[in-house]
């Protein structure tokens, strides 16, 4: 093997052992417990493999966890805290698996609890335009399709140059700028058919304002609370001295906005039914 193959080899490897070493953390950390089997079931790996796996993670945390000679198993120790365990890919993680997007046996946890979501109907996007889009905005071209607008009845046809795709929390859109008026804007993809590349992109990312600009919006808690309920809902939400600092790009304030329930007055709802008022948006930070 060559040089440059040997230490691409070394390179592959260290990752693959970093992979086994955060799931280990992890799961000492939220299971409080580990043995070989479980990295040998998780990663395929040999057991002497996950044997120096488990102390190489030893090494890292010295008094981290120890070794029950009863259950044969390594148990976390009062204190243990790793760095790779943090509740909100744990939870981020749990969704996948209710959504059926990662098999229960992937999980950190050895037996996830029970999981419900509030889902709403997925939005059909036809592969191929997906897949247009997505090589166009690699490529940095232009692309024609059909589109049918909630504004105006009938199919329009389009020429779009995109360059980014945004999530709204229930549909995807592409950012694009549309050759017809020469704006850049949102076009839901599952309304898009018959997409075909016409050539180089009209105008650049760079040219997107509102994309490029940064937008900060204050939360604060309803001041129709009282000061327990403020505490409660300043805990929910993580503020700090009161105040929930969100910063996002411009061209997505408004389903911000929205997902946070700040749409125009709101601040004149009830404040048990509105817990958090928009207090201000800085743009242009």
């Amino acid at each position: 093997m060559s040089e440059s193959g040997e230490s691409a080899g070394r390179a592959q490897f260290r990752w693959s052992v970093e992979q086994r070493l955060t799931f280990a953390a992890r799961r000492l950390y939220w299971d409080g417990a580990i043995n070989r089997e479980d990295l040998v079931r998780r990663f395929g790996v040999s057991q002497n493999q996950a044997t120096a796996d488990l102390a190489h993670l030893r090494e890292a945390y010295p008094e981290g966890f120890a070794y029950d000679t009863v259950a044969k198993r390594y148990r976390a120790r009062a204190g243990f805290q790793p760095a790779e365990a943090d509740a909100s890919s744990l939870l981020t993680e749990l969704r996948l698996v209710a959504e059926g997007y990662l098999p229960v046996g992937d999980s950190v946890l050895s037996a996830p609890p029970p999981l419900a979501l509030a889902s709403v109907p997925e939005r059909a996007v036809e592969e191929a335009v997906l897949r247009g889009l997505l090589s166009a905005i690699a490529e940095r071209e232009s692309v024609a399709a059909r589109y049918v607008s909630f504004q105006r009845p009938g199919v329009s046809r389009r020429v779009l140059s995109p360059h980014a795709l945004v999530f709204d929390g229930f549909r995807w859109h592409v950012r694009a700028h549309d050759a017809g008026d020469d704006r850049f804007k949102d076009f839901v993809i599952a309304r898009l058919s018959d997409l075909r590349r016409t050539g180089k992109a009209a105008r650049a990312a760079e040219a997107d304002l509102a994309w490029q600009r940064q937008a900060t919006l204050v939360i604060v808690p309803h001041p129709g609370l009282d000061a327990h309920q403020r505490q409660v809902i300043a805990r929910d939400y993580g503020m700090e001295r009161g105040k929930l600092r969100v910063v996002v790009r411009e061209a997505v304030l408004f389903y911000v906005r929205r997902r946070f329930g700040l749409t125009e007055g709101h601040e004149q709802r009830p404040a048990q039914e509105q817990h958090i008022v928009l207090e201000r948006v800085i743009e242009g930070t």
